[in-house]
């Protein structure tokens, strides 16, 4: 398998069938030890803030680790990070998981690019105490494995998928790539909202971005011309009135009007009329993009929002930002860097812990950071991590991440925080 086209996306996955062991159910430091199986460690940071953050009623959820030949786990958290449970999903290739209050959801990474960064036909994937099981139907949906939101009552789902668009005169994004790269075809960003085994709305962003802004899309420095929009999150609001989405390589993320299909706002490296205002009263981005390369766009409830910045590009350090959403302008309420200060070359994720927002899980996506639970202000209570060295001495990794580090150092696509034992 060759080293990746299209820098920061995934690298290539497992095709076997997955395990249909049962969910391990042991105490605290058997579970400990059983993290080594998938070349995973904890430790705690600080015992103080572990020890708060361990007393709270939600857990978080991983599929690790993420870049794997194979051998795979779904785990179970505490908010201190210390594994409560873990159903072995080898050979299921799990990217994207979703949390319920009835159960976690997943997608494989099946029909992968030849870059391994997208899908062709991820497939849904139900975990609870009996295992995992793959609904092979879905597969028809022709769905990228990045996202998958579940409808409150469980029967339907939001997805994206990768669209391949033949090039022609009349798709804009076919001549902004160099010249000397002519491209026969781009991948479209589509959000499907299936209800009932059927695609009730689908959105297209070749038909509703303009061609000034995919001018400036392809000024960042994610772009990547074959694949000019990369979408990465889908949430809707509860009242499904609006769908609110990330896309990596504009680094810009925005919300959709579902009636209409029409882009009410962006924030991000957009520079057009749909663009939010930036009001940041505390200085809190400092002097660069406000995005570069994000993920996990997440709707908080109201006017408010986070987002999982991964500084890609040499922008700076991985971070969360929070903001609100009033008369066109975007206010900035905080931000949390990686207390290791490192940039995040792809994936990631960042969920609040408890109602407080006083505590986050965050995956720090494909850095040596792994996933941790982090203050409010910053300061990091826990760690999970991928011990590299033993990923490559037990052919855990795909040969991708063993040869490019800050890939193979990746747990977890997402930290999915949901209410505790969902796995049993």
């Amino acid at each position: 398998m060759g080293v990746l086209a299209v820098a920061g996306c995934l690298g290539g996955g497992a095709t076997s069938s997955p395990s249909n062991a049962p969910p391990v159910s042991q105490e605290a430091g058997d579970l400990d030890e059983a993290l080594a199986t998938y070349a995973l460690q904890h430790e705690v940071v600080d015992a103080d803030l572990a020890e708060q953050a361990s007393g709270l009623d939600a857990s978080i959820y991983l599929a690790a680790p993420l870049l794997t030949s194979g051998t795979q786990a779904v785990l179970e958290l505490r908010g201190d990070l210390a594994p409560l449970a873990l159903l072995d999903v080898s050979g299921s290739a799990l990217a994207a998981l979703t949390a319920s209050d009835d159960g976690l959801v997943g997608l494989s990474r099946a029909c992968l690019s030849d870059s391994g960064g997208y899908a062709f036909c991820a497939r849904v994937s139900t975990l609870d105490a009996a295992g995992i099981a793959i609904d092979e139907s879905t597969e028809a949906f022709d769905l990228d494995h990045h996202a998958v939101l579940m409808d409150e009552d469980g029967a339907g789902f939001w997805a994206d998928r990768y669209v391949p668009v033949a090039c022609d005169d009349d798709v804009y994004p076919c001549g902004l790539a160099d010249e000397d790269e002519e491209l026969e075809r781009v991948y479209d960003c589509e959000i499907v909202h299936v209800r009932d085994d059927e695609p009730v709305w689908e959105w297209s962003a070749l038909d509703h971005f303009t061609d000034a802004m995919l001018d400036s899309a392809s000024t960042t420095a994610v772009y990547a011309p074959v694949d000019p929009f990369h979408c990465n999150s889908v949430q809707p609001s509860d009242d499904v009135a609006t769908v609110y989405v990330s896309m990596r390589h504009p680094s810009s993320v925005m919300a959709i009007d579902v009636a209409s299909g029409d882009l009410l706002w962006t924030f991000g490296q957009d520079d057009s009329d749909l663009a939010l205002a930036v009001d940041d009263p505390d200085g809190l981005l400092g002097d660069r993009a406000v995005l570069s390369g994000q993920h996990d766009f997440r709707w908080l409830g109201g006017d408010r929002f986070s987002v999982f910045d991964n500084g890609s590009g040499g922008a700076g350090a991985a971070r969360v930002v929070v903001f609100h959403v009033a008369d066109g302008t975007a206010t900035i309420e905080n931000v949390i860097e990686d207390p290791s200060g490192r940039e995040s070359r792809c994936t990631g994720s960042a969920r609040p812990l408890d109602p407080a927002e006083e505590f986050w899980a965050v995956s720090w996506g494909c850095s040596e950071s792994g996933v941790s639970v982090v203050t409010a202000d910053g300061r990091e209570a826990a760690r999970i991590t991928v011990d590299f060295e033993a990923g490559v001495e037990q052919e855990i990794l795909t040969d991708v991440a063993a040869e490019q580090p800050e890939l193979g150092h990746t747990v977890s696509y997402q930290a999915v925080v949901g209410p505790p034992g969902l796995l049993g």
